[in-house]
């Protein structure tokens, strides 16, 4: 299955459907692969007996996060998938928080985009947050709000 893109979006109607998800919960771990954050799930379906059989979805991801290593030294990466593939843009440097010096809570916000043809089979594209850690390094993600506006095709 190819990764689902998108380019650019015009837009000059509100979202289909807006859903929401958070958790004030500290939760840290050191993953070195990626790993779903524990809560940050939105079941989506897409095809027959959906709300669509395409649609286009904007994934905004906010937290306090961390990251913590020994050394000072690495990187915490974050993202939305969409099923089991990542949403864009995407590339093999997207960092969602660094360790440097002493490590510090901090906000951030990232925004995906995936978009999905309309065919007639249903597929689960559950949104899921997924991060994983430098090698030695721990993630730590608190207070996140994982929102999803759907634009049915």
């Amino acid at each position: 299955m190819a990764t689902p893109t998108l380019t650019s979006l015009a837009t000059n109607r509100a979202p289909d459907d807006t859903l929401l998800v958070w958790d004030e919960t500290r939760w840290e771990a050191a993953v070195g692969s990626w790993t779903d954050l524990p809560g940050a799930t939105i079941d989506l379906r897409i095809g027959q007996g959906a709300a669509s059989y395409g649609a286009i979805f904007v994934a905004t991801f906010s937290a306090e996060a961390l990251a913590s290593h020994p050394d000072k030294n690495a990187v915490v990466n974050a993202t939305v998938f969409f099923g089991d593939d990542p949403a864009a843009p995407v590339s093999g440097n997207h960092r969602f928080v660094t360790a440097r010096g002493n490590p510090e809570w901090s906000s951030h916000t990232m925004i995906r985009v995936a978009e999905f043809q309309p065919a007639f089979p249903a597929r689960d594209v559950t949104a899921r947050v997924r991060v994983r850690a430098s090698t030695g390094a721990t993630a730590g993600f608190q207070n996140w709000v994982l929102k999803i506006d759907r634009y049915n095709l």
